[in-house]
């Protein structure tokens, strides 16, 4: 079992389709499915089925890749501390982080950190609570830096505060909302809604925001998994959205739509910098997690 046939294993598993892992590894297709076909043999077992549509692990490959990922996780940490040692500040640090999130705070935190440690890589992707959590018990995620709606009861992880917000309904520039006064979330029942619902977090969230002011939530709705297509939505309609007001503080803000500000009460958040212990940190992730200039004053 080497360790190039195990990286080929999660990328054809991630990818889907030989062809695909292929290009992704910058190899040939043949070389790949030789790979794969003498780790099965190695093995004595079948760690993929082929089919028409591609490919997917069957529970062996399946078992096989969890701890394949743990393998390449462990050997990224144990780079960085190796180039941690002969240079200080070089390393890679892998962050997930919900789009609201990814709009400021992130690309700031990153910056900050980056100016004091230049050298330091940086892997920036998008994802949402609770998605993530599994993608950062086993390592290959660094930090999730997410919107989370209660704190989590999970010992397995690490959670620090990084600043509390509210939701607060947006909707376009123009809208007629804009000119109201003294509003209450009973005026915004009658309206179409965008819910913003990479998980089932999305919705418990919006349905939450009307069930704990005593209304039934609006029935008139579309759910989007892309932020991006949830704005947009909200841009060219009527429709109203549900973002965290700390969207509308960041020097980067949407430029086409505003808050509504109400008189009824909006449900708390928390966003949290989600991690394993410290101990099982690379010290250059170590060394962004206690970095005084990376986090924003609470």
């Amino acid at each position: 079992m080497k360790l190039s046939q195990l990286r080929n294993l999660i990328v054809v598993a991630d990818a889907g389709t030989v062809r695909q892992a292929a290009r992704t590894l910058n190899l040939s297709q043949s070389s790949v499915t030789k790979s794969i076909q003498q780790l099965e043999e190695g093995l004595g077992v079948e760690l993929l089925h082929r089919g028409a549509q591609g490919v997917v692990p069957t529970e062996a490959g399946r078992a096989l890749i969890a701890r394949a990922r743990l393998v390449e996780a462990e050997l990224r940490h144990a780079r960085n501390d190796i180039d941690n040692v002969l240079g200080a500040g070089v390393g890679e640090i892998r962050i997930s982080a919900s789009p609201t999130v990814a709009t400021g705070l992130v690309p700031r935190t990153v910056l900050a950190f980056k100016r004091a440690r230049p050298r330091v890589s940086f892997l920036i992707q998008e994802g949402v609570y609770p998605d993530v959590l599994s993608a950062v018990r086993v390592g290959d995620i660094d930090f999730a830096i997410c919107l989370v709606p209660e704190r989590p009861r999970d010992d397995t992880l690490h959670f620090e505060d990084l600043l509390s917000d509210r939701l607060t309904p947006a909707v376009r520039v123009n809208h007629p909302l804009i000119s109201a006064r003294k509003l209450t979330l009973a005026d915004l029942v009658g309206y179409d809604w965008v819910i913003y619902r990479r998980s089932r977090t999305g919705w418990d969230v919006f349905e939450q925001t009307f069930v704990t002011n005593g209304y039934d939530p609006p029935r008139a709705t579309i759910e989007c998994t892309s932020f991006a297509c949830t704005l947009a939505l909200v841009e060219s309609s009527d429709a109203i959205t549900l973002v965290p007001s700390h969207l509308f503080a960041e020097s980067w803000r949407p430029r086409s739509i505003v808050p509504v500000l109400l008189d009824s009460g909006m449900p708390p958040w928390q966003v949290m910098a989600i991690s394993r212990a410290p101990h099982e940190l690379s010290p250059v992730c170590l060394a962004f997690r206690t970095s005084s200039s990376a986090w924003p004053d609470n």
